[in-house]
């Protein structure tokens, strides 16, 4: 879930242009200066997905632009679905249990969080009226000062089971994130027509995705 700073800096020059990703594909909206996020939900549905490649749609709240820290949760496709939630880098927890999911179904995420320390991950899936919450402690050994809350993202990704791991996300068609909301620890509601686009590039310049942010959601095209 991380990349460089310089791939943070080129997606900020403006919000109509996009920062490059070998893996994954959305949306990051910056806190307000002097502020940070406690909340932030979006809504889609599971798209139809089948065969070996691996896919995860979730939603987070990350300490920066660096991502070293995120707190957030979704599903994963990896020849079958599953929910989870995380306080990355510490492991998941699948919460398929409690939350199961089929193609087709809506899921909401929505993550709240503690500035410097922990916080909770809902997961529901309105379709089949199953929810839980998990309260999440930030990660072991993280220094309170990193956990800043800077970010709110709204993500398609290809799965890594190895960090670093070149991956090829599956055909998901469009993935969309609607009634998303991003509030601040300050009490502000952040529109997501903020945010900077991410698309995932391929090692040899090929795109396999196209973002649109507005003011209806966002949007996650597989090109």
């Amino acid at each position: 879930m991380r990349l460089s700073a310089l791939l943070g800096t080129a997606c900020w020059a403006s919000s109509v242009l996009a920062a490059f990703d070998l893996n994954r594909a959305g949306a990051v909206l910056k806190a307000p200066a002097g502020d940070s996020f406690k909340s932030v939900t979006g809504t889609f549905t599971v798209p139809s997905l089948s065969g070996n490649n691996r896919l995860s749609i979730w939603v987070g709240i990350g300490d920066s632009l660096d991502q070293t820290y995120v707190l957030g949760g979704g599903i994963l496709y990896n020849k079958t679905l599953s929910t989870w939630t995380a306080f990355y880098p510490s492991p998941a927890k699948d919460t398929t249990s409690s939350v199961p999911l089929k193609n087709g179904d809506s899921i909401v995420v929505t993550v709240n969080i503690a500035a410097g320390a922990g916080g909770n991950v809902t997961i529901e899936n309105k379709t089949q009226n199953k929810k839980t919450t998990q309260t999440i402690s930030a990660p072991a050994n993280a220094d309170p000062e990193r956990l800043t809350a800077l970010t709110a993202d709204w993500f398609v990704q290809a799965y890594q089971v190895t960090p670093g791991e070149l991956v090829q996300t599956p055909s998901y068609g469009t993935v969309s994130f609607t009634a998303v909301s991003a509030t601040t620890q300050g009490g502000k509601t952040v529109p997501a027509t903020g945010a900077g686009a991410y698309e995932i590039q391929g090692t040899s310049g090929q795109m396999y995705s196209k973002t649109t942010i507005s003011s209806s959601g966002i949007s996650v095209r597989r090109q």
